[in-house]
């Protein structure tokens, strides 16, 4: 085999490596794009439940100054 031989079987060689590099790069690139995606969604969910436990509890708060203001009432008022 003559040193051009050999030079032409290296360079063969390397070419499949570096596709297999690019397809690495590229399934690792998509891997950190799914992970990022999904943790986006739980952050939103988690965002979401957080807003509707506020609302509840300010739902839950307002009908408990009602029923104070209404106790309060009540206290002000001469027994009869």
């Amino acid at each position: 085999m003559s040193i051009d031989e050999s030079k032409s079987e290296n360079e063969k060689s390397e070419r499949p490596t570096e596709g297999r590099a690019e397809v690495v790069d590229e399934t690792a690139s998509t891997l950190v794009d799914s992970i990022f995606d999904i943790a986006l969604a739980w952050a939103e969910f988690g965002v979401g439940q957080g807003k509707r436990a506020l609302e509840t509890s300010a739902s839950t708060l307002e009908k408990l100054a009602q029923s104070l203001s209404v106790v309060q009432g009540k206290l002000r008022r001469p027994a009869s």
